[in-house]
């Protein structure tokens, strides 16, 4: 799987993508963490490939250098030429993924603060944590869906656009308080931001 890394600053992350099919597998985060993964699923081979080129592209031009020993798919050079035709459409998914990144350190950090920020902004039985919580975004041409599901030392989230699978994001953690915190933090966060919580 290759394997790409950034240092820059306090900034030491890595980036590694595996493309198989109509799907590809991205796993992000810090540098000497496992960091998270993120499953992309699309209608063909070639919207796959033509994605991931797009994807490998963006982060060599960040500065995301590709780490010996692991091998960049044989198209992926020409990856360049075809990132100028980026579909608008992808951005807000994008901005979600960096926005999950950057919140890889929460659980070992500062969690403790958002407990509280969660009961207020979202109240809901406590039977309910432990299922799928799903919230939906619409405001001018954007209509985004969230969803969340607390299962033991696990969050995952699934997320894209309304009437579409979207993408799914797995966080694991050490105990189930630690991911309990960072359950409450997330959807803190989304509800701060205006999403509104409704049936899947």
């Amino acid at each position: 799987m290759p394997r790409y890394e950034f240092s820059e600053g306090s900034s030491n992350k890595f980036w590694e993508i595996n493309l198989s099919g109509k799907s590809f597998t991205t796993t992000y985060g810090k540098i000497g963490t496992s960091g998270q993964t993120t499953i992309k699923q699309f209608g063909s081979d070639a919207d796959a490939k033509k994605e991931y080129d797009k994807l490998v592209a963006e982060k060599t031009k960040k500065g995301y250098e590709l780490v010996a020993g692991s091998k960049a798919a044989p198209a992926a050079k020409a990856a360049p030429a075809k990132a100028k035709a980026k579909p608008a459409d992808d951005d807000d998914d994008d901005d979600d993924d960096d926005d999950d990144d950057d919140e890889e350190p929460a659980p070992k950090k500062k969690a403790a603060a958002a407990k509280p920020a969660a009961k207020a902004a979202a109240p809901a039985p406590a039977k309910a944590a432990k299922g799928a919580r799903y919230f939906e975004f619409s405001e001018g041409s954007s209509n985004k869906f969230w969803e969340i599901t607390l299962a033991g030392t696990d969050v995952k989230t699934r997320y894209g656009k309304i009437g579409t699978p979207g993408q799914q994001t797995l966080k694991e953690f050490g105990d189930a308080a630690g991911a309990k915190k960072e359950y409450d933090k997330l959807i803190a966060e989304k509800t701060k931001k205006g999403y509104a919580e409704g049936k899947a």
